[in-house]
């Protein structure tokens, strides 16, 4: 009898210990070595990004008026920032922000008078001139 008590002693510890819960990552006693491989989460497009038809042109005009009172008030802080640390942005990098912003805004005006043949381009003009002025910003910007 006390041979059998220790044969099904013997069987419980073995269970308990062979069933424990394991690193997921290990077998056989030897860690995964495998590479993780993560992924950043794909943002959801902006608005601005969207393809907009020539029926949806004042919704597009209103999306690149967002973007530059976005874009100005960064422009305010960059002017405010040169003014009062006198170096941290030049005046020729403000100058040409200035034009960027210029440009951008003569484009603004021609989405009113744009036709069905000729919107495909005004929308490309307006994103490169708005795409122009946000890269100079960010350029200008202190590191």
């Amino acid at each position: 009898m006390r041979h059998l008590a220790l044969t099904v002693t013997g069987l419980i510890v073995t269970a308990l210990l062979g069933c424990g819960d394991r690193n997921r990552g290990e077998t056989g006693g030897v860690s995964d070595t495998a590479l993780t491989v993560t992924t950043p989460d794909v943002v959801e497009a902006p608005v601005e990004a969207r393809d907009f038809a020539f029926g949806e042109r004042q919704g597009f005009a209103t999306s690149i008026r967002q973007q530059l009172a976005d874009l100005d008030s960064r422009i305010e802080q960059l002017s405010a920032e040169a003014k009062s640390q006198g170096g941290a942005v030049s005046d020729r990098a403000l100058a040409r922000i200035r034009e960027f912003r210029s440009v951008a805004n003569r484009n603004l005006t021609t989405i009113d008078n744009a036709t069905a043949d000729t919107w495909e381009d005004v929308k490309g003009r307006v994103n490169g001139s708005v795409e122009d002025l946000a890269e100079a910003v960010e350029g200008a910007m202190p590191k």
